[in-house]
C-alpha cells in the first residue's frame, strides 16, 4: 500500500481538527449552552436587593411611635480617590467623621465605612466624588418613651427584630423586598440600567395599638416617680378599657437591671388581697353568702393548720361587704371555707389565671396556679388571701374588667387595626366576649363593695373629689431568692375602677419592695392610681369619654367654685373641669395625716377657695324644732377627711374653706342642731 504524501497527512490532521472544533462548538452553544448564557450574565450583570420599608406603628390617636426612615451609609474605596486631602476636606465640610478616614489611611486600608447613617441631603455635596460609595439603609426611628420602646421592641444591625411587637408581627411590619438587575461594563463598574430591570419593594403594613400615647406618658412620668420617691425596686401600671378590652396604657420601670420585655406581661407576681373581691364574688354566685351575712373574725387573729392568720383592721365580727371593705384575711378565710377546692380552683381559673392571655408580646407569662390535687394543707386558705397563685398585672386587670363591665371576661387587646399601604383595612380589633365569669347582678354588688373600700375602707387614699372611684387594695409579702418570705418586703398594689358607678378605666399600680415606714397598697399604691386619674382627667386625650362622665359626677358635690366667698353665694356652680384648684388641694389636705385642725375665726375676704361637702346621703328635712340639738364633735387633731366624715356621723352638713390660717366654726362643743352647716377650714398650703 502506497504511504500517504505528507500534504495528505496535513489536510487529514486539519480535517480532524475542523471535526473537533465543530464539535466542541456544538457543544458549547447546544449542549452547554444554557450554562454559558448564565455565566455571561453572572460576569456582564447583578442583581441586588432592595430593603422594604418596615410599616409604621401608631398609637390609638395615629401619632407615630415607630417608623421607617431611609438613611445613608459612607464607604470610601481608598484606591480609587485620587486626591485623598480633597476628599477629606469634603468630608469635613458634610460634618462625617474624617478623622477616621486619617486612622485608616495610617493602617493602609483600602476600604473604610464611615460610622453613622446620614440622610440624603446631608451627604449630597460629597456623592459624586470618586472612591465615595453611597449604601441606602432603612433606619427604624423609635419615639422617646422607654416604656413605648418595651412594647414596640427592636430591631438587630441588619433589621432583624429582636423582641417586642417588632418580633411578634414580623411577618405583618416586614413587607416584601424588591430587586434591581445592574448592567456593569468590563473593569466592573455599574452602567445605567433600563427602569423595567427594577421590582420596586413593598412597605410593610400600618400597625395601629390600643395604646394611648397621652396615657401611656402619664402612666410613665407617674410610676417612675412613685419608684424614685418610695425607693422602690420597681412597678408596673396597666390601664384597660373594660368594655373593648382595650389595653391603653403598659407601664413598667425597674431599678438597677436592664429588662427588654414588658414585665406587665413577663413578670407574676402574688396578689394578695386584691384577689378577695373574686373570692366574694364566687361565694354570691354560689349562693354560699350574702352582702350582710356576718362571720366571726376573733378580733383579727386565727389558728388555722398550724398558721396563725391576722387582720390589720381587728374586729370580732364583719360582714362579707366589711371583710372587703377593711380587707379582713380571716373573715375572707372564714367565708372562704364555704367553698370546696374545685369551687376556688375554678374561680380563679375562669378569671384566665394560671394560662396565657394571648397578647402578641414575646415571653408572656402564664402565672401559677395549681389543681387542687396539688395543693398543700394550707394552700385553701393562703389562695384565699391572694397567695400561693401568681398573676401578671395584665391578667388581673382583665380579670377586674370583669367586674367593671358586668362580669364578660374579655379578651385584650393590644392591636386596635392593621391597614395595608394604600390604606386598606386588613384587620379591625372588635370586644370578644371568653366567658361569663359572674352575674350582672353580682359584679353590681362587688362594685359596690369596692366602692365602700375607696370611700371609707383601706383606700381612701384614691379617692378623688368630683368622681367615684372603686377599687381595692393589696399588701402582699415578697419572697427572696432561696430564703422564702422575708420581713419588710412586700409588693403594695391597687387595682382601681374610674369612674366607680360606671367604668372607662381599669387602672393598676403595683409598687415592688418599696423602702419607707409606709408599705401597704393603701397607702402608696391607692395615692398614685388617683394622681395618674386626675392628669388623665386634665389631659386632652386620655382615651375618656367626657359626655359619659359628666353623668357620673359626684351627687353629693353641691358647690364648688373658685375665688371669694361673697362670689361664690352669688355665682352658679362651675364645670368640674374649672374646679380644679380647689378640689385638688381639698384631696391633698385629706391625703395628709399630718393636716390637723384648729379653731379659729375666718374672715371672709380671706377665704379664697371655698368647697361645700353635704353628707350623702342627704338626711330628710324636717321641721328644726322637732330635731334634737347635739354638740358639734371636736375635730382639732383629725384629717381634713376624717373630720369630714366625723362631722356627717354627727349628722351636720359641712363646708371645707382653705384660707389664710386654720379654724372651725361654730366651734367645738357649741350645740347645733342635725343639718346645720359647719364651717371646716385649713391653712392655706
Amino acid at each position: 500500500m502506497k504511504a500517504p504524501t505528507r500534504v495528505a497527512v496535513i489536510h487529514a490532521f486539519f480535517v480532524l481538527f475542523a471535526i473537533a472544533l465543530v464539535a466542541r462548538a456544538a457543544k458549547v452553544q447546544v449542549v452547554e449552552g444554557k450554562q454559558w448564557v448564565a455565566r455571561g450574565k453572572r460576569q456582564h450583570f447583578f442583581a441586588s436587593a432592595l430593603s422594604a420599608p418596615r410599616g409604621q406603628i401608631l398609637d390609638a390617636s395615629g401619632n407615630t411611635l415607630v417608623e421607617s426612615r431611609e438613611m445613608t451609609r459612607v464607604a470610601l474605596a481608598l484606591p480609587e480617590v485620587h486626591d485623598t486631602a480633597f476628599v477629606i476636606k469634603a468630608l469635613r465640610r458634610a460634618r462625617l467623621d474624617a478623622a477616621a478616614v486619617h486612622a485608616a489611611i495610617d493602617r493602609r486600608r483600602r476600604w473604610i465605612d464611615l460610622p453613622g447613617l446620614y440622610s440624603a441631603s446631608d451627604v449630597a455635596s460629597i456623592s459624586k466624588l470618586n472612591g465615595v460609595h453611597m449604601t441606602p439603609v432603612l433606619q427604624r426611628v423609635y419615639g422617646n418613651s422607654d416604656g413605648i420602646k418595651r412594647i414596640v421592641g427592636s430591631l438587630d444591625g441588619r433589621g432583624n427584630p429582636l423582641d417586642g411587637l417588632e418580633l411578634a408581627l414580623d411577618s405583618i411590619l416586614r413587607g416584601d423586598s424588591g430587586r434591581v438587575s445592574l448592567a456593569r461594563d468590563n473593569n466592573g463598574r455599574a452602567l445605567d440600567s433600563p427602569d423595567g430591570w427594577t421590582e420596586q419593594p413593598k412597605p410593610g403594613s400600618t400597625v395601629m395599638l390600643t395604646i394611648n400615647n397621652t396615657l401611656q406618658d402619664i402612666c410613665e412620668r407617674e410610676l417612675s416617680i412613685a419608684v424614685d420617691s418610695l425607693k422602690a425596686d420597681g412597678g408596673d401600671i396597666v390601664v384597660m378599657n373594660p368594655h373593648t378590652g382595650e389595653i391603653l396604657a403598659l407601664a413598667s420601670n425597674r431599678v438597677g437591671r436592664t429588662t427588654f420585655g414588658n414585665t406587665a406581661v413577663t413578670e407574676p407576681f402574688e396578689p394578695g388581697s386584691t384577689l378577695k373581691p373574686f373570692v366574694a364574688a364566687s361565694l354570691l354566685e354560689h349562693k354560699r353568702a350574702r352582702p350582710s351575712d356576718i362571720v366571726s373574725t376573733h378580733n383579727g387573729k386565727r389558728e388555722l393548720d398550724g398558721r396563725i392568720i391576722t387582720d390589720m383592721h381587728k374586729a370580732a365580727q364583719l360582714s362579707l361587704a366589711d371583710v372587703i371593705r377593711f380587707s379582713s384575711n380571716v373573715g375572707i378565710v372564714e367565708f372562704g371555707q364555704r367553698l370546696t377546692p374545685r369551687q376556688k380552683y375554678e374561680t380563679f381559673r375562669d378569671l384566665g389565671f394560671g394560662m396565657a392571655l394571648g397578647v402578641p408580646l414575646p415571653a408572656e407569662a402564664a402565672g401559677t396556679l395549681r389543681e387542687p390535687k396539688q395543693w398543700s394543707r394550707q394552700t385553701a386558705a393562703s389562695i384565699l388571701m391572694g397567695y400561693e397563685i401568681a398573676v401578671t398585672p395584665l391578667q388581673l386587670v382583665t380579670a377586674y374588667a370583669a367586674i367593671a363591665n358586668g362580669g364578660e371576661l374579655l379578651e385584650p387587646h393590644l392591636v386596635k387595626e392593621v391597614r395595608s399601604v394604600n390604606g386598606k383595612v386588613l384587620y379591625r380589633a372588635e370586644p370578644r366576649a371568653v366567658r361569663r365569669v359572674m352575674s350582672g347582678e353580682v359584679a353590681r354588688t362587688i362594685q359596690q363593695m369596692l366602692l365602700a373600700v375607696v370611700q371609707e375602707g383601706t383606700a381612701t387614699k384614691a379617692d378623688l373629689a368630683t368622681f367615684e372611684v372603686a377599687g381595692k387594695s393589696g399588701t402582699a409579702r415578697r419572697t427572696s431568692q432561696n430564703a422564702g418570705y422575708t420581713a419588710g418586703n412586700y409588693t403594695a398594689s391597687f387595682v382601681g375602677l374610674f369612674p366607680g358607678n360606671d367604668p372607662q378605666y381599669v387602672v393598676l399600680v403595683k409598687l415592688d419592695s418599696p423602702k419607707g415606714a409606709h408599705y401597704a397598697g393603701g397607702d402608696i399604691a391607692a395615692p398614685v392610681t388617683q394622681i395618674v386619674l386626675r392628669a388623665a382627667l386634665a389631659a386632652r386625650d386620655a382615651a375618656l369619654d367626657r359626655e359619659g362622665l359628666a353623668a357620673s359626677e359626684k351627687s353629693t358635690l353641691a358647690e364648688s367654685a373658685v375665688g371669694p366667698s361673697k362670689a361664690a353665694s352669688t355665682s352658679a356652680p362651675r364645670p368640674a373641669r374649672e374646679r380644679g384648684d380647689a378640689t385638688d388641694r381639698l384631696d391633698r389636705a385629706a391625703y395628709d395625716p399630718s393636716d390637723n385642725m384648729t379653731p379659729r375665726a375666718i374672715p371672709e375676704e380671706t377665704a379664697p377657695y371655698i368647697v361645700d361637702l353635704l353628707a350623702s346621703p342627704r338626711p330628710a328635712a324636717a321641721p328644726r324644732a322637732a330635731l334634737t340639738a347635739r354638740p358639734i364633735p371636736d375635730v382639732r387633731r383629725l384629717s381634713v377627711r376624717e373630720a369630714v366624715r366625723t362631722l356627717h356621723s354627727a349628722g351636720f352638713r359641712v363646708r371645707v374653706v382653705t384660707a389664710a390660717s386654720s379654724a372651725t366654726f361654730p366651734a367645738a362643743g357649741t350645740m347645733a342642731t342635725p343639718g346645720s352647716l359647719v364651717q371646716l377650714t385649713r391653712p392655706l398650703e
